[in-house]
């Protein structure tokens, strides 16, 4: 089942995730960068949306483990496609500031579904609410490699996955 805009927004809020927004590639430009998750449509506005991607600006030193032994306070991004596909130029101007940008070229995701939107909200829990290392990157790594090489398999993981969030 695809996810709207409207879809993101609201499940981000139920799972209590840290939203900033979901927005069409092409409107990123008219925001201003800040802490948070970003949902993205790879679609223009002015056209029907087609493939969900995220990305979140964190800061570490943001985490409550982290809180008495980090100094600086320095934010990174995280830039995640459940096909693997590198982000598109206007992901890349708007997180310039943040690099280097970490991203994962795995293909996760089955080209035949259209699941790309539970996977943006998956990692997004997994980060905020399933920490395990002392970092983002190190969780973002834990879930990329938590998936199989079969996409088919992943779809039922995916299902899985959520089914036992929601519970």
């Amino acid at each position: 089942m695809s996810l709207t805009n409207h879809d993101l927004t609201r499940i981000s809020k139920e799972l209590k995730l840290p939203i900033v927004g979901v927005f069409s590639k092409d409107e990123l430009f008219l925001e201003k960068p800040q802490v948070g998750t970003y949902h993205i449509n790879m679609s223009d506005s002015h056209k029907a949306g087609t493939h969900w991607v995220v990305f979140k600006i964190f800061c570490d030193a943001d985490r409550p483990e982290n809180k008495a032994r980090e100094k600086n306070k320095i934010c990174e991004a995280i830039y995640f496609d459940s096909f693997g596909m590198d982000m598109p130029i206007e992901v890349k101007k708007f997180l310039k500031p943040f690099r280097p940008i970490t991203w994962s070229n795995r293909h996760i995701q089955n080209v035949e579904s259209e699941v790309c939107g539970w996977y943006t909200l998956l990692l997004d829990y997994a980060l905020e609410h399933r920490r395990v290392g002392s970092s983002y990157l190190e969780d973002f790594e834990r879930f990329i490699n938590s998936w199989s090489d079969n996409t088919t398999e992943n779809t039922k993981l995916l299902k899985e996955r959520f089914k036992r969030i929601k519970t």
